[in-house]
């Protein structure tokens, strides 16, 4: 049976206490529960050993796969990179964008272990559906892995201009990232339009 997997930076299992359900844990959890499948991602758990095995937890249509993150991991890629980075340069925020080289490549590494934690779940038939900034590489990571699945891609932010992505150091791996998915949504023209600027300098050889 053909499945829905949703993948998205925290999610929120129904038997975890005190965590709110924003507006995309309830959309996504409605979408799951009707045609069934699987939702997986950081749990909200960091330690300071090496992450376990990830947690399976099954409620009525949908199965939770969620994996713990290493402190130093959690600091790199959610706080440095994807919170400290992304997120103020996709929002027009410049006095606030912070960059390391390390916090970049935590970044990379944490997509990395996610993509090869979920790949032998997925089933031949298994449809892709990933949230956000936070895992712009992993659908490449996946293909690297030799996943051929359908694989879409959602950006709950804005996407910036070109003049302003080009300022972030190897913005083009992160376009190389976007070029991995099958298909790519936006919340505005202006940001699909900003990306097809970025993608036509790549395609040139400029960026």
């Amino acid at each position: 049976m053909s499945r829905l997997i949703i993948v998205s930076n925290r999610v929120a299992c129904p038997t975890q206490q005190g965590v709110r359900a924003g507006g995309l844990a309830v959309a996504m959890h409605e979408a799951l529960d009707r045609c069934g499948g699987m939702w997986f991602g950081w749990s909200g758990q960091t330690t300071d050993e090496t992450p376990g095995a990830p947690r399976i937890t099954e409620a009525g249509n949908v199965t939770y796969v969620t994996v713990d993150l290493q402190t130093q991991d959690y600091q790199a890629y959610y706080i440095g990179y994807a919170n400290g980075t992304l997120w103020p340069l996709f929002h027009n925020q410049l006095g606030l964008i912070k960059f390391t080289r390390a916090s970049y490549e935590g970044y990379l590494r944490v997509n990395a272990q996610m993509a090869a934690t979920l790949a032998p779940l997925i089933r031949p038939d298994d449809t892709i559906w990933v949230q956000d900034y936070h895992l712009i590489p992993f659908g490449d990571e996946l293909r690297k892995l030799g996943v051929t699945n359908p694989i879409g891609f959602f950006l709950h932010t804005p996407f910036p201009p070109r003049q302003l992505f080009e300022t972030l150091p190897r913005h083009s791996l992160l376009l190389h990232g976007l070029a991995a998915y099958d298909l790519v949504g936006f919340q505005t023209d202006e940001s699909l339009h900003a990306l097809q600027d970025s993608g036509i300098e790549l395609a040139r050889g400029r960026c």
